[in-house]
């Protein structure tokens, strides 16, 4: 398994498999190749920031860093946005380095 593999395996995994649907935005990974995968926009933030895994929305979105995580308890301050996947349990441990998900 590659290292977008993984990441597509990470994003079905936290609603339930990759047969199950989520509402809004859909499960757009599932289409998109991975450099299609990078250079994705939803709801106009960039997904992913190459190299700075940290940095991606898709990271904060997954860990409700702002500007996700509006749904929280006790939200970040700049929070506009719930934390993803919405309605989902929080995905517990984000794999690979301190730069977030492996998209090398």
């Amino acid at each position: 398994m590659n290292q977008y593999e993984r990441v597509i395996r990470i994003l079905d995994d936290s609603i339930g498999g990759p047969d199950v649907g989520i509402a809004a935005h859909g499960a757009f990974w599932r289409r998109l190749k991975r450099d299609e995968f990078i250079a994705t926009k939803v709801f106009n933030y960039d997904l992913v920031v190459v190299g700075d895994g940290a940095s991606s929305n898709l990271v904060k979105a997954l860990k409700g860093q702002a500007p996700f995580g509006k749904n929280l308890p006790n939200p970040p301050a700049a929070a506009t946005m719930p934390r993803m996947p919405f309605g989902f349990d929080p995905v517990a441990n984000l794999p690979g380095t301190p730069k977030g998900l492996p998209l090398g």
